[in-house]
């Protein structure tokens, strides 16, 4: 009887097949990693312009709030402090005490985004500044 010959009972997969499988399946997880980052980059750049927006939204807030004077104004143009538009800000109901601690409700991870805040128009009265947006930085932007 002949070894060589394969018989009903020995039927297995030669190394040729076994190689074609693994090079199609590495393929697949290949394609697959590569959608996936899309995915995450997408979502990461997403997540950033939300909170440019709320960030900007604050600030027209704080602008547009009656009880905010042109002197407020220009106290913000020149500290850049979040303090100042923090009361028009909220995440899930929360407001926010500081940007640290924006950025943790927010579900940014910790030492990750950078935020500039940006100038408010004063030259109606007299300032130097024009609106500048604000913008995040480190994390998908």
């Amino acid at each position: 009887m002949n070894r060589n010959k394969r018989t009903r009972r020995n039927q297995g997969f030669t190394i040729v097949e076994l190689i074609v499988v693994v090079t199609v399946i590495g393929l697949l997880a290949a394609i697959a990693v590569g959608a996936y980052n899309k995915v995450v980059n997408d979502a990461k750049i997403a997540k950033s312009t939300a909170l440019v927006n709320t960030l900007s939204t604050a600030k027209s807030l704080f602008v547009a709030d009656p009880k905010t004077t042109p002197g407020m104004i220009s106290q913000y143009n020149q500290s850049q402090d979040f303090s100042w538009i923090a009361p028009y800000i909220r995440v899930n109901g929360v407001q926010p005490t500081d940007e640290g601690n924006l950025l943790n409700l927010s579900g940014f991870p910790p030492g990750v985004v950078q935020i500039t805040l940006g100038h408010v128009d004063d030259s109606s009265f007299a300032g130097g500044h024009t609106d500048e947006a604000p913008t995040v930085k480190g994390y998908g932007l």
